[in-house]
């Protein structure tokens, strides 16, 4: 039955032949679609983790509004590099760590942060030395390529004096493991990492500005269109595209969303794909997409 729906990616095509109602889950979950400018992230990422050993390890910024892919690129290159274990040391490598910031510039809250995410256990009543000290201890036998602190913007919610001082620490954590750190957040992240005229100075910045009605943007929906488990082909129009830039303010998440509701509400409604005048009717937008908060 698959060979019935190529227009679909290959992988998609076996989802098409599913029930309607685990198609509709399927599109409901994440999925990851290559693009240009993620490929060029992704590529950056690359660079770093092979990067040599020195004093001054080259960092990177990745910058973009909310919504617009930041995060799952750095999920989809820490699946790229997983972690291993070593059975001749005893210790597990771990490539890429990647690290929710705090809610503020917080120390000791963020080491404790990083040691669960290499899942080591908490020590009780901890100093920040202590803290610190064992971190850094492990993270040595780990030997991580890249640390990737997401949500760095965060950084903001405290004082000049807090973000200076854990802009110091991050330093520190580059300096003494000669490992290069990605930074990952919206404007404000790259306004954080100004306040340290020595850090900044390491990182380069990347951008993921939202989405114009172009060639790249028409190749995203073409490709996302492949992998919908529609099971006869969509339409791709001009006016449709402006609409869905419009309509989404060129963010990614919202592109996605919305393609992934017209998706679903063609399944329910037996129509099986994606046309035009879904996209070109407003009112069918707005009652898909509800009131806003």
């Amino acid at each position: 039955m698959t060979e019935d729906f190529e227009h679909l990616f290959p992988a998609s095509r076996q989802v098409a032949a599913l029930s309607a109602e685990e198609r509709i889950r399927r599109i409901r979950a994440d999925r990851w679609i290559n693009y240009p400018r993620a490929e060029q992230a992704l590529q950056k990422l690359e660079e770093l983790i092979v990067f040599p050993q020195r004093a001054r390890m080259p960092n990177l910024l990745i910058v973009g509004a909310s919504g617009m892919g930041k995060t799952m690129i750095v999920e989809k290159f820490s699946r790229d590099h997983p972690s291993s274990f070593d059975a001749v040391t005893g210790c597990m490598h771990m490539p890429v760590i990647v690290v929710q910031m705090v809610s503020g510039p917080d120390e000791a809250r963020f080491y404790k942060r990083l040691l669960a995410a290499i899942g080591a256990p908490e020590p009780p009543r901890a100093t920040l030395s202590v803290l610190e000290n064992l971190t850094l201890r492990l993270l040595s036998e780990i030997r991580p390529g890249l640390l990737v602190i997401d949500e760095v913007h965060s950084l903001q919610a405290g004082s000049v004096r807090e973000q200076t001082r854990f802009l110091n620490m991050l330093r520190f954590l580059g300096n003494e493991l000669r490992i290069s750190l990605v930074c990952v957040g919206t404007q404000q992240a790259r306004n954080a990492l100004r306040t340290d005229d020595q850090l900044v100075r390491r990182f380069e910045a990347f951008a993921l500005p939202p989405w114009q009605n172009d060639a790249d943007f028409g190749g995203l929906i073409g490709s996302l269109q492949r992998t919908l488990p529609l099971r006869r082909p969509s339409e791709i129009s001009e006016p449709m595209l402006k609409r869905l830039v419009e309509t989404t303010g060129g963010i990614t998440a919202g592109i996605f969303s919305l393609m992934g509701m017209l998706a679903a509400a063609a399944i329910e409604s037996g129509e099986e794909r994606i046309v035009a005048h879904d996209v070109a009717d407003k009112r069918n937008i707005l009652a898909l997409l509800g009131e806003p908060v």
